[in-house]
């Protein structure tokens, strides 16, 4: 399908735009255009992205872990060998890397890897080994599941018994509350909500929503793994835009529930690199603050969008920017 053909079918039905979509859009039009409209999706998930969706499912829906998840056999190779190996078996769907020699030896090209070794045969024995070969093994075997090894199960297991222990993450994400309580916990909740104003809606999946009908008071709560530690935490926020995925939230909470008489509450639960817990309460001025930044994003997100202009953020689109 031609690029024109691609560009119609993204705007011939209403388009929801999630938090990850529109933080790309404001980072990089260009980077949004490509993966969204054009569907040229990015190939490799990272290991700390794969590590954070373990965690989620461990925590809040264990009872999907085996439908998700495969371990590995043995050790997985390096991310540039994974990544390989996951794009030969997602367009061939093979069991046996030596039948498509062509095909590794033109990705190692596209990604610069080995070029500086004399032969084909010696960059083909860097990527056909015995562990290349039982991770392809893992991915026939895992039908479509995410494959990891034993130390990140492991690791992850390790965190989320923390969580579970942890006081503060139980009242945050409302671990121990039961029918008596007189609160609905909902997990991984799936919303959309259209926009007055708005050609496109939003949507989004809530990592935990408890519904307090007796005070009146929605609380929302989102999982965060970190890279960083829990005191620079406050920086990623900023960093990530993690401060318009909580004005977003709150919005399709409101939407969702149609409760517009009760208080809405936000908090992020943390765990960082040292495996430190923190469960971070958004105040309501803070919650106010970003609410408004968020309408400004999703104005500027309108103008790509009614434009059809991907070319550079919208800053640099309306406004001379000087240093």
């Amino acid at each position: 399908m031609i690029e024109q053909e691609l560009i119609e079918q993204f705007y011939k039905t209403k388009y929801y735009i999630s938090y990850s979509a529109l933080s790309k859009l404001r980072f990089s039009p260009k980077l949004f255009f490509t993966h969204y409209i054009l569907q040229q999706k990015e190939e490799s998930v990272g290991a700390h992205l794969v590590e954070g969706r373990l965690i989620h499912c461990l925590l809040l829906q264990p009872e999907l872990y085996e439908d998700q998840f495969y371990v590995a056999k043995s050790k997985l190779p390096s991310d540039n060998l994974k990544d390989i190996v996951d794009k030969i078996f997602k367009e061939h769907n093979c069991d046996d890397l030596s039948n498509y020699q062509d095909e590794i030896l033109n990705i190692l090209i596209e990604k610069n890897l080995y070029q500086t070794l004399k032969t084909d045969k010696q960059r083909l024995e860097k990527v056909i080994t015995p562990i290349t070969i039982d991770y392809l093994n893992d991915l026939v075997n895992s039908t479509g599941k995410s494959v990891i090894d034993q130390s990140t199960f492991d690791k992850c297991t390790r965190i989320v018994a923390k969580f579970k222990a942890h006081p503060d993450v139980i009242q945050h994400l409302g671990l121990e509350l039961t029918e008596f309580d007189n609160c609905k916990v909902y997990r991984e909740l799936e919303a959309s909500c259209d926009l007055v104003d708005y050609k496109f809606g939003i949507k989004g999946i809530l990592d935990t929503v408890i519904v307090d009908d007796v005070n009146k008071v929605i609380k929302i709560a989102d999982v965060k793994t970190t890279s960083k530690t829990i005191p620079e935490f406050k920086e990623s926020v900023e960093y990530y835009n993690y401060w318009m995925q909580a004005a977003m939230y709150v919005l399709l909470a409101k939407c969702y529930f149609m409760k517009l008489d009760y208080t809405y509450e936000f908090s992020f639960v943390v765990v960082d690199k040292y495996e430190q817990m923190y469960c971070f309460q958004v105040s309501p001025l803070s919650l106010d603050e970003w609410n408004n930044r968020f309408k400004e994003a999703l104005n500027q997100a309108h103008y790509h969008y009614e434009n059809r202009d991907y070319s550079l953020p919208y800053d640099y689109i309306v406004n001379k920017i000087m240093l």
